[in-house]
């Protein structure tokens, strides 16, 4: 994997810990939310370990903080509401394929 791709999850985990926070959302529920263990949410934040979020778990978190996927993704472009919902069935799609 080259640095370009490891500075891409990063910013990825940064934003949704920065969603998770702004929300109140502490570790261990997130963790409950993904059935994860709450140090497996905290490998997945602190930058010195490789473990990432799934495509699958970001679009959980999203749903449950009731927040627009896309913007996790590409944060300064704004997309009209039709094309969020085609947004969503792709990424629906693809974590069926996963």
């Amino acid at each position: 994997m080259n640095s370009e791709s490891v500075d891409y999850q990063d910013k990825i985990i940064q934003s949704i810990k920065k969603l998770r926070i702004e929300r109140g959302i502490s570790q261990a529920k997130l963790s409950e939310l993904l059935g994860l263990s709450r140090g497996q949410i905290g490998n997945i934040e602190n930058p010195r370990y490789s473990h990432k979020y799934t495509l699958k778990q970001i679009d959980i978190i999203c749903k449950h903080l009731n927040y627009p996927i896309e913007r996790i993704f590409i944060p300064n472009v704004k997309i009209a509401p039709e094309c969020s919902e085609a947004v969503n069935a792709v990424i629906s799609s693809i974590i069926k394929y996963e």
